[in-house]
C-alpha cells in the first residue's frame, strides 16, 4: 500500500485524524521554514540598504577627497614585483607599495590588522595630513600647519624617519613606513652615529659657531668628531653627555645663549681685553683758571642773590624713541627675498626655512644674534616680549605653534598694515601675506622686538 504524500491540502483536511507524532513533526518543518524565511528576507533588507547608502556617500563626496593612492593611476606590475610565489623580489627590500594590511603592534596574532594606504610626493588627501601630524608630533617635521599635500618637506621627514628607524630612504610612507610610524614603537626625531644628510651639517656647522668643531670638519656625517663635539657642548650646557642630539641637546643648542666653548670664550676675552687697550682715554685738559680758587660768595650777598632770584622749575621733556633705520634695512631685505625657494635648514641666501629667513634678514640688517630655531628666538629675553597681535610694529617677529603641540614652530617678519613676510613650508617659498587671518589669531604665541 502506497503511502499517502503529506500535502497542505491533505493535512488541512485529515489534521484531526493524524497521530500525535506526525502533528509534531509537521509543525517542526513548519517552523523550520518559516525561521528560514525570515533570515532570507532579513539579509535582503540588509544588503539593500548598504546598497543605497553606499551610492549615496559616493555621491556625496568630492573626487578631491578619495585617497591618493586611488586617483593616482597604479602603474603596471612587472613580473619582479609580482612573482608567482607571492613575495617581494626587490633585493633592497624596498616596501611594496601593493601590499598595505598589516599588524601595526607588530605581535602577528589575534591582532587587528591596519591598512595604510602607500603616499608619495605629490598625493592629496586626508591620509597625508595624518602623516604630517605624527611626523610633527615626532619631530621629524617642522612646518606651520598641517595639509592635505605631500611636499618636499613631508618628504624630507619621511626620508628622516626611514634613516632613523633602518628602512630604505626613498621618502614613500609605504606599508613598513606607516606601520612603524603609527605604532608605540616610532622614536623621536635623533641624530645619531652614522646618519648622514642637510640636518647633519646644519647641527655641524651650529657647533663650529660655538667653537666645538673646526670647519674642516664639516662634512655632513655624525661621525666621530661630530659625536666628540657635541659630547663637549652636552657637557660645557649641563646636558647629559652622552653624545646623541636629542630634544634637549637641539633645544639648547639652537635656543637662546648657548655657552661657547671654554676656547672660543678665551678667544673672545682676549679680543675684547684687546680692543680696550688700544682705545685711547681721553683726558680732559686744565684751563686757565683752573688753580685758582673760586671766591666764597659772602652771606650778605647770598642772602640778597637768594631773595631776588627764584629759580624757576624746569619742565620735564620725555625724549621721543630714536626710530632704528635697521627696522627699514630689515624689511627691506626680507622683500627682497620674496619667492625664494623653502629648503628646510637652509639660511639664505636664495633659499631658506622659517628660521633661517629671520636670522639670514636680522644679520644682513646689523643684529648680532646667532643662528636659532623659531623656539630660540621666541625666548631670547633681552628682546622685548610682545603678546598681543594689535601691538605688533615694523620689525616684530611674530612666532606661531601648531594644533598638535604649544611649542612654536614657526616664525615671521612683521612689515606693518597687518602683513608678515616669511618661509613658508606649505607655499614652498618666501611669500608676504597677512596675518591677522583667524588661523594666525588662533596659534600666535608671542613676538620679539628685537630693537631698543
Amino acid at each position: 500500500m502506497e503511502k499517502q504524500k503529506l500535502t497542505i491540502p491533505y493535512i488541512i483536511r485529515n489534521w484531526s485524524s493524524l497521530s500525535v507524532e506526525r502533528k509534531r513533526t509537521i509543525l517542526t518543518v513548519l517552523l523550520f521554514g518559516i525561521a528560514l524565511l525570515l533570515i532570507v528576507i532579513a539579509m535582503i533588507i540588509g544588503i539593500t540598504s548598504c546598497t543605497c547608502a553606499g551610492k549615496a556617500q559616493h555621491a556625496s563626496e568630492p573626487v578631491s577627497e578619495l585617497p591618493a593612492l586611488l586617483r593616482a593611476p597604479m602603474p603596471e606590475r612587472t613580473a619582479e614585483q609580482d612573482p608567482d610565489d607571492g613575495t617581494s623580489a626587490d633585493p633592497n627590500g624596498a616596501e611594496d607599495p601593493y601590499t598595505v594590511t598589516v599588524d601595526p603592534n607588530g605581535s602577528g596574532e589575534n591582532a587587528p590588522a591596519a591598512t595604510y594606504l602607500a603616499l608619495k610626493k605629490h598625493d592629496k588627501g586626508e591620509e597625508v595630513t595624518e602623516l604630517q601630524e605624527r611626523l610633527m608630533e615626532l619631530g621629524y617635521l617642522e612646518i606651520e600647519e598641517p595639509t592635505d599635500y605631500f611636499g618636499n618637506s613631508t618628504e624630507y621627514a619621511v626620508e628622516l624617519f626611514q634613516r632613523q628607524h633602518g628602512l630604505k630612504q626613498d621618502g614613500i610612507a609605504g606599508e613598513q613606513t606607516q606601520a612603524l610610524l603609527f605604532s608605540s614603537e616610532a622614536q623621536h626625531y635623533m641624530l645619531l652615529e652614522g646618519a648622514s644628510g642637510r640636518d647633519v651639517k646644519m647641527l655641524q656647522e651650529q657647533l663650529v659657531d660655538l667653537g666645538y668643531l673646526d670647519e674642516s670638519d664639516i662634512d655632513q656625517v655624525y661621525g666621530e668628531k661630530t659625536i666628540e663635539a657635541v659630547k663637549a657642548f652636552q657637557k660645557r650646557n649641563g646636558l647629559s653627555a652622552d653624545g646623541k642630539a636629542g630634544e634637549k641637546t637641539l633645544e639648547k643648542l639652537f635656543g637662546e645663549d648657548p655657552k661657547v666653548s671654554k676656547s672660543l670664550e678665551a678667544k673672545l676675552r682676549e679680543e675684547a681685553k684687546a680692543t680696550s687697550k688700544s682705545t685711547p682715554k681721553t683726558t680732559p685738559k686744565p684751563t686757565k683758571h683752573s688753580s685758582k680758587t673760586t671766591p666764597k660768595p659772602s652771606s650778605k650777598t647770598s642772602a640778597k642773590a637768594t631773595s631776588k632770584t627764584t629759580p624757576k622749575p624746569t619742565p620735564k621733556v620725555t625724549p621721543t624713541p630714536k626710530y632704528d633705520t635697521r627696522i627699514d634695512k630689515l624689511i627691506s631685505v626680507a622683500k627682497s627675498k620674496i619667492g625664494c625657494e623653502y629648503v628646510l635648514g637652509d639660511k639664505g641666501p636664495d633659499s631658506f626655512d622659517c628660521s633661517g629667513f629671520v636670522y639670514y634678514c636680522l644679520k644682513q640688517a646689523g643684529v648680532s644674534t646667532s643662528r636659532m630655531d623659531a623656539s630660540g628666538f621666541s625666548k631670547v629675553s633681552r628682546w622685548k616680549n610682545i603678546t598681543s597681535l594689535s601691538d605688533l610694529k615694523k620689525g616684530d617677529l611674530v612666532f606661531f605653534c601648531s594644533e598638535k603641540s604649544s611649542r612654536v614652530s614657526h616664525v615671521g617678519i612683521y612689515i606693518g598694515d597687518g602683513e608678515m613676510i616669511d618661509a613658508s613650508s606649505s607655499e614652498g617659498k618666501v611669500v608676504r601675506r597677512a596675518v591677522s587671518t583667524n588661523y594666525w589669531k588662533k596659534y600666535f604665541v608671542n613676538a620679539r622686538r628685537p630693537w631698543g
